[in-house]
């Protein structure tokens, strides 16, 4: 009996040993978890000091970005190392705005990488906008830790490279039309989310460089083959804005902004709906399109840029980080 209850009490004490080993072994690899925790947070915090950000505004129609890298990690020392800093910042800019660019919404099916695949657009012309970017000179951290620089990048720098006809096509319009108004510009609310044809779901209208317009029978009333090309030289097809610019308490009711773009007696049109694979185009009614296609002067309007579309606020202006 003695001897079984030693072998018992034997077994007990290496089982003991055993969890005891056991408890140390958790409580060494909890450790070493805790500490790997706190120096990838520590690293991923020193990450946000690096790195690239881009704001796409489509209300004042440029790419802002912000390029920002820390010396420490390339190794530099200042001053000797000041000009290698502001090399690797460029390179560092170069070579992520050109992939940021080839996503840019050209049209409904369409981005840039899709151009330049299909031979519409040279990688060259890219090269060409990126390296004529309006720049703020390098700065220093008061540190001394971090150099960083500012670009802005014009969207009518990008679309005027993808305009390629001399001239604009005529419009296609009834023989007699009736008579309508003439107006001082053209602007398209579609600030809500709005049904996409041909689907059962809705979206809201998605800004990009050469919007279409259809009407209600999804007959095309406006496309870039439309537009003077000499519009793009200095301005984009239509314009974008938020519906508080068409809320002001001034004589025409819009925004001082808008109201160059668009004059002060526009003709205000309610969107019906939004067409294609990404939804860029609004879709008006059938009336609506008549008005501005029964007059020469209000299809000039078309022709010469002077349209406004209204979107979300959500859409407008897009911060992309950490690129």
């Amino acid at each position: 009996m003695s001897h079984k209850f030693n072998k018992a009490i034997h077994i007990l004490r290496r089982n003991s040993d055993f969890l005891s080993m056991r408890s140390t072994l958790i409580s060494a690899i909890a450790l070493a978890a805790g500490f790997l925790f706190f120096y990838a947070g520590t690293e991923l915090y020193g990450a946000e000091n690096s790195g690239m950000s881009v704001i796409l505004d489509w209300v004042n129609m440029k790419i802002n970005v912000s390029c920002q890298l820390e010396l420490k990690k390339l190794g530099l020392n200042l001053p000797a190392g000041r000009t290698q800093a502001e090399n690797s910042l460029f390179g560092e800019y170069n070579a992520k705005i050109k992939n940021f660019m080839y996503s840019i919404s050209v049209d409904s099916s369409s981005v840039m990488s899709d151009l330049i695949e299909h031979g519409e657009l040279s990688p060259a012309a890219i090269d060409d906008i990126v390296l004529n970017a309006k720049n703020i000179p390098p700065t220093l951290s008061v540190d001394m830790q971090r150099i960083s620089s500012s670009h802005s990048i014009t969207l009518n720098e990008i679309s005027s490279k993808l305009i390629k006809h001399s001239a604009g096509v005529d419009f296609e319009h009834k023989i007699n039309p009736p008579a309508v108004p003439s107006f001082t510009g053209i602007i398209i609310i579609a600030d809500k989310e709005l049904p996409i044809h041909g689907r059962y779901s809705g979206a809201y209208l998605q800004p990009c460089l050469f919007p279409k317009i259809w009407d209600t029978e999804m007959n095309l009333v406006y496309d870039k083959k439309f537009a003077d090309p000499d519009v793009f030289h200095h301005s984009t097809l239509v314009h974008y804005a938020d519906s508080g610019t068409i809320f002001k308490m001034t004589p025409s009711g819009l925004s001082p902004e808008l109201e160059k773009i668009v004059g002060s007696k526009p003709l205000k049109i309610i969107a019906r709906g939004v067409f294609g694979i990404r939804p860029t185009d609004p879709i008006i009614d059938i009336e609506d399109a008549t008005l501005i296609l029964a007059s020469e002067s209000n299809r000039n309007l078309l022709r010469q840029g002077r349209v406004v579309f209204i979107s979300s606020t959500e859409v407008l202006q897009t911060e992309y980080s950490g690129l």
